[in-house]
Formats: C-alpha cells, sequence, structure tokens
C-alpha cells in the first residue's frame, strides 16, 4: 500500500504543479505584463495597444468567471464593431470548456497527492514520503525537459499538436485579421510556454531540495 501510495504522489504532483502555474498565467495581469514588453508586436491593423490589452483582459477573465458573467459577443473594437465573430466565439467556448475540464483534473490530482502523503505518514511511511516528493520533481524536470526540446526546436509544430489534442480540426486555425489573433499573437504563447516552463522547474527543484533532505534525515 505504502508503493502505490508513494507513486500516486509522485505522479499527480506535477499535474499539480503545472496547473496552477497555468491558472496563475491565465489572468489578467499577464497580458498586462505581456503588453509592455518591449518588442511585443504591434497590431497590424492599427489598434492602439491599450484597446488590444482592454479586450485580452476581458477575454481571459472569461476563462475565470462563471458562464455568462463576462459576454463575449457584447466586446466591441474601438470602431463599435463586434470584437469577435462566430466561429471565435465557438473556439472561446471550447477554451473555457477545456480549462475547467483541466482544472477539474488538478483539482483531483490535488486531492490524490493529499491523501497519499497524508496516507503514507499514516502508515509510518515518512521515508517513501519525501521519497515520493523527490521522484514527483526528478518527473517533472524530465517532462518538462522533452516538451522544452520539442518547443526550442519548433513551437509552430508543437502548438499545432497541442491545440490538435483538445480541439476539433479547423476550429482554432484563423485569419492575421480575426481579433484572437491580433490580441494573442504568437509570442505572447511562447513567452507565456517559457514562464510556465520556469515557473514549474522552479517548484519541481524545490520539491527535489525537501524531498532529498527529508530523505537524508530518515537515513540518518
Amino acid at each position: 500500500m505504502r508503493h502505490i501510495l508513494r507513486w500516486a504522489l509522485s505522479l499527480t504532483a506535477p499535474i499539480v504543479l503545472t496547473m496552477a502555474l497555468v491558472r496563475l498565467l491565465t489572468l489578467p495581469w499577464y497580458p498586462a505584463l505581456e503588453y509592455r514588453r518591449p518588442g511585443f508586436p504591434e497590431d497590424l491593423y492599427g489598434m492602439s495597444r491599450d484597446a488590444r490589452l482592454r479586450l485580452a483582459q476581458a477575454s481571459i477573465r472569461f476563462l475565470n468567471v462563471p458562464a455568462g458573467r463576462v459576454d463575449l459577443a457584447a466586446l466591441q473594437l474601438p470602431d463599435g464593431t463586434p470584437a469577435y465573430n462566430d466561429q471565435e466565439l465557438s473556439h472561446m467556448d471550447d477554451v473555457k470548456r477545456v480549462y475547467n475540464a483541466l482544472t477539474l483534473a488538478a483539482g483531483v490530482a490535488l486531492v490524490v497527492a493529499v491523501a497519499a502523503g497524508w496516507g503514507l505518514v499514516r502508515l509510518g511511511g515518512r521515508c517513501e514520503l519525501w521519497l515520493a516528493l523527490t521522484t514527483s520533481g526528478v518527473v517533472t524536470l524530465a517532462a518538462l525537459g522533452g516538451l522544452g526540446v520539442w518547443m526550442i526546436l519548433g513551437f509552430e509544430q508543437f502548438f499545432t499538436r497541442f491545440h490538435g489534442l483538445f480541439f476539433d480540426p479547423g476550429t482554432w486555425v484563423f485569419y492575421q485579421s480575426d481579433t484572437l489573433i491580433r490580441l494573442f499573437p504568437m509570442p505572447f504563447w511562447r513567452d507565456a510556454g517559457l514562464l510556465i516552463a520556469i515557473g514549474v522547474s522552479l517548484l519541481a527543484l524545490a520539491l527535489i531540495r525537501v524531498g532529498v533532505r527529508g530523505t537524508q534525515r530518515c537515513a540518518a
């Protein structure tokens, strides 16, 4: 049983860490930071950064509130026309469904991780608990390393495969003139991926450090 609990903790913690960073970046502060970054692409059709930021933050806020609290169909471009067309609105609905499903999965993983850790302590497996934390950090870094190499060699291919995993073909492909592309150009996602990778890596290293120290105390 302790062996099962140890691996349950080792394999669920990376899910929790990754989704925690994803949710941290899907808040209005991230587009505000990204839009102020030197070299962030200007809109090809002349929309100001302030107008783009307002729409980007409203779009991201849509992911984190109950359905109906933010009406994307009511958002307007500076000229008064609707910001999003029907395909974009449909895709944002799909994004919200996937986002909520991943959040739920991370919540379940968190419950499993906490229960596994508690079970190890109750069963006298404190040493297995520290080992599980170390293993979890190593598994996380290994997964990030593989994804990082893929992203470096071809971020657009990674981006395409990622969307193909969660969305129906063609539903997430847009024109350069569409608002979603104008608000969230490719550098926006590259930077987000980099920040998530760095954040999760630091948390994984912290887990390894805590786990190694705990294991050393058990062996002493």
